[in-house]
């Protein structure tokens, strides 16, 4: 198991990808909120959605939540449509996500997908195209 945090995030068309892993701290989750921005921004002139690959992520410190919470908003405010979570089924880390993510401001579409076809298809009733080559960035 990964427990030193971090994340790679890349660009599919009018998709950000965003793949985590490990245990994240205040630290990580201001830098990975930094990057984010500065990736999301160029596609924020028109709707765009996000995938989240979150399989290897183990949880967060409780200082990692209005930092997220924070960068939520800021994606609903920049024309963030829907989001998709990719991961095996995880009480903890469902209880974890929905803290920082299920009230936060602003109003965006997000569901949580055991599967990176399930995911796909539910993107692509909303316009957002991924395919499997799409993935091939995130091995390690």
């Amino acid at each position: 198991m990964t427990t030193n945090g971090g994340y790679r995030l890349w660009t599919t068309g009018n998709i950000l990808h965003a793949r985590v892993h490990g245990i994240w701290n205040g630290r990580i989750a201001t830098a990975y909120n930094r990057e984010f921005m500065v990736a999301a921004l160029p596609l924020s002139n028109k709707p765009w959605a996000h995938m989240v690959y979150l399989d290897q992520w183990v949880l967060g410190t409780p200082e990692i939540e209005p930092v997220i919470k924070e960068l939520a908003g800021w994606c609903a405010e920049h024309q963030l449509v829907c989001a998709a979570h990719v991961y095996s089924d995880n009480m903890l880390k469902e209880y974890q996500l929905n803290k920082m993510l299920k009230n936060a401001p602003g109003a965006f579409e997000l569901q949580h997908f055991t599967s990176f076809q399930t995911a796909q298809q539910w993107l692509s009733t909303h316009n957002f195209y991924v395919s499997e080559n799409d993935l091939t960035t995130i091995s390690d």
